[in-house]
């Protein structure tokens, strides 16, 4: 089974479109757009010799969000349009969805093709409908924050859960300023980073008493 990535996506492309998203083959993935922000879903494939992988990601992008982030984090240029505010995968919305799938022939990636779909239907697009609301999407965060993270998503959720509570719920500002300030410290994050939070933590504040 030898198929270029371009190809694999690609299957998916009437499915989705049917949905509202459309294909962007320059980066490999789906987007529905909305005037405040955006759903993304990401189709990887690798191709190996023997046998390829499949694996896929929901995202959605809070443009507000990603906006004012990156004033603030290590961000490179011509990636800030293109930043996500969460990404998740399948197996985080229910267990018996898997998070890689190993393919080995084409009847077997058509089955997958096909189970994902469903998997879309019954539960992926309701979810991105879900987070695309800014409003729920923080709430996403905060009944999620204990969940384990490596230091890189620590560093990424840090900065989009205290900017979404700030402008979003103000109520839970202060619940996750400090989990995500402890949080941090105990990661034992370098310097810059902790100094970049405290910055941001800092300008958070400062809308507060402007606000107010």
């Amino acid at each position: 089974m030898i198929m270029r990535k371009l190809d694999v996506v690609g299957l998916h492309s009437e499915f989705f479109a049917e949905h509202g998203f459309e294909l962007n083959p320059t980066q490999f993935l789906f987007e529905k757009v909305f005037p405040h922000g955006k759903q993304v879903i990401y189709v990887h494939y690798v191709q190996g010799s023997k046998e390829s992988h499949l694996e896929y990601h929901l995202a959605v992008r809070i443009n507000e969000i990603e906006e004012l982030v990156v004033k603030f984090l290590a961000t490179p240029t011509n990636y800030a349009g293109r930043s996500i505010t969460l990404s998740q995968t399948p197996d985080k919305l229910g267990h018996f969805y898997p998070k890689k799938i190993t393919v080995s022939n084409d009847q077997e990636l058509a089955q997958v093709i096909n189970d994902f779909e469903i998997f879309f239907l019954t539960k992926g697009f309701k979810w991105l409908d879900q987070m695309i609301d800014p409003i729920i999407l923080e709430q996403e965060f905060l009944n999620h924050k204990e969940d384990g993270y490596e230091k890189f998503n620590l560093e990424e959720s840090a900065f989009r859960a205290t900017a979404l509570s700030k402008l979003y719920n103000p109520d839970d500002y202060p619940i996750l300023r400090q989990f995500y300030l402890e949080k941090i410290n105990s990661q034992e994050m370098t310097p810059f980073t902790i100094a970049l939070f405290l910055q941001f933590l800092n300008y958070l504040d400062k809308l507060e008493q402007v606000a107010a």
